[in-house]
C-alpha cells in the first residue's frame, strides 16, 4: 500500500501508545495463535512489511541446528531473520506483536517469547523497538518488567 491509500503507514509514531493505537486498529484482536513481525522506518512511520507468522515454534529455548547459524536457539533464528528482513526492507527497527486468545494478562508462554526474544535482539544488536501481545480484547504492550 502507498501512503496515500494507508494514512496509519505515514502517521509518526514517537510514542510507544502511538503505536500500541495503530495495532490496535491494523490487528484488533488475537484469532489464533501467531506472531506478527512489523518493522519501524527511519522516519517512526509503520514500515513494509507486515508478516504474520502461524507456525512459530511453542519454546523459545529449543534449540535447532541451522545451516548458516549452526546450533542456536529459536528465538535466535527468529530474531536473526528478522534482522535480515529489516536490513533488506531498509527499515530501522523491529516490532513483535504475539498474538494468541484469552486476556490481557502476560502469560508464561508470554514472558518466555518476549524474554528470549529481547536477549536475542540484543546479542545480535538487531533494534528491537516494542513487544506487544494480541489478545482477546485489544493489544497490549510488554514492557521489560513484565518479562525481566
Amino acid at each position: 500500500m502507498t501512503e496515500t491509500t494507508n494514512p496509519l503507514k505515514s502517521r509518526v509514531l514517537d510514542r510507544d501508545d502511538d503505536l500500541r493505537d495503530v495495532l490496535e486498529v491494523l490487528l484488533q484482536r488475537a484469532n489464533r495463535r501467531q506472531m506478527w513481525l512489523m518493522f519501524m522506518d527511519d522516519r517512526g512511520c509503520l514500515g513494509d512489511p507486515l508478516m504474520p507468522m502461524a507456525d512459530y515454534p511453542d519454546d523459545p529455548s529449543n534449540v535447532v541446528e541451522i545451516d548458516d547459524l549452526g546450533q542456536v536457539t529459536e528465538a535466535h533464528v527468529l530474531m536473526h531473520r528478522a534482522g535480515m528482513l529489516r536490513e533488506m526492507t531498509g527499515n530501522a527497527s523491529v516490532v513483535l506483536a504475539w498474538e494468541r486468545g484469552g486476556s490481557s494478562a502476560v502469560s508464561k508462554d508470554d514472558r518466555a517469547w518476549a524474554q528470549a526474544m529481547a536477549e536475542s535482539a540484543q546479542k545480535l544488536d538487531i533494534p528491537l523497538r516494542a513487544q506487544f501481545i494480541v489478545h482477546s480484547r485489544g493489544v497490549r504492550q510488554l514492557h521489560p518488567d513484565d518479562y525481566l
